[in-house]
């Protein structure tokens, strides 16, 4: 779904109608602003299913959501390993630490911000909610990502609701992070 400039401001006065009206029990002016300004129109089919176009989400948003899941996961599934699995992967992954390792690094504010932008609009619609999705890793983190999802993703099918991803899977998909080079 694509807006004219003409729409987008006719939507964008339509919202400030709508707060200056207050009405409440309705359609978020916010995030239909947010949305509209930021071209992330399918938040829009998110919010409100009954606005729908089936069109298939942008690759940006699958990426960061993609992402967000994994490091739910590796969080998860490090949180139900053993003492002894843990200090194993400590051991077996250069610089872990779990503070540092399972937490969900943010995208780079200035050659990541269509990324960022989709992050900050998850945010604001309460998605992903178990990590700060609004941070500034200052540097760009797409390419490790992308290295760690393509370990994560195949695993993914194989979780197991009481223990996550296998143990394997886990130390794996923090090894990528590692650029091959530096491997």
């Amino acid at each position: 779904m694509k807006y004219t400039q003409a729409e987008k401001l006719q939507i964008l006065l339509l919202c400030d109608i709508h707060e200056a009206l207050g009405i409440e029990h309705s359609y978020d002016p916010e995030l239909i602003r947010e949305a509209v300004t930021t071209d992330n129109l399918w938040a829009l089919e998110w919010e409100y299913s009954n606005l729908s176009t089936e069109e298939d989400n942008p690759v940006e948003v699958k990426h960061v959501c993609d992402v967000l899941e994994m490091y739910d996961m590796l969080k998860f599934t490090y949180d139900h390993l053993s003492p002894d699995d843990q200090a194993k992967l400590a051991e077996e992954v250069p610089h872990f630490s779990p503070e540092h390792s399972l937490a969900f690094p943010g995208f780079d504010g200035n050659n990541e911000g269509r990324l960022m932008g989709v992050a900050r609009i998850l945010n604001r619609m309460g998605r992903f909610n178990t990590q700060e999705l609004t941070k500034n890793s200052h540097h760009p983190t797409y390419d490790t990502s992308e290295r760690m999802l393509g370990v994560y993703l195949p695993e993914r099918s194989n979780f197991h609701h009481q223990r996550g991803i296998t143990y394997e899977a886990l130390r794996d998909t923090l090894l990528a992070r590692i650029h091959p080079s530096n491997r």
